[in-house]
């Protein structure tokens, strides 16, 4: 007779006898969970994107600048007053046109890093480790 005793608790995994035929079928809740989950972390993604999109503009005018501060703000500056003192017709061109900019920079952002994005939300959700 064993002076050691094994509990169900101190098995780490069934033998193979006791192993399941089928994996377990995925109730409502589960994939219910799993939808919250993907919309939360698409929404995160959108939003990170969306942000990152916005700032390069402000990469671009700094980079115009040399990262001098006071040519940064020139540029804006100049940019301000030529906005203001141009027509109706032209204001709206231009807001147009870096509507299509923006668009156009926060579609190759998200495009840049939905692969990434997609591979991390498959691994989570399969219950892999790092």
């Amino acid at each position: 007779m064993p002076l050691h005793l094994v509990t169900p608790f101190d098995r780490t995994d069934a033998p193979e006898d006791e192993q399941p035929l089928f994996p377990s079928v995925p109730t409502w809740r589960s994939r219910i969970a799993d939808g919250c989950y993907i919309v939360l972390r698409g929404s995160l993604f959108l939003g990170s994107s969306y942000l990152m999109a916005l700032g390069l503009p402000l990469l671009f005018f700094l980079l115009l600048s040399g990262g001098n501060p006071d040519a940064f703000f020139a540029h804006v500056a100049n940019l301000g007053d030529r906005f203001l003192a141009a027509d109706f017709t032209r204001r709206v061109t231009f807001v147009d046109q870096c509507k299509f900019v923006l668009i156009g920079l926060a579609t190759l952002v998200v495009v840049w890093r939905m692969p990434r994005f997609i591979r991390d939300l498959d691994r989570e959700l399969s219950g892999e480790k790092l």
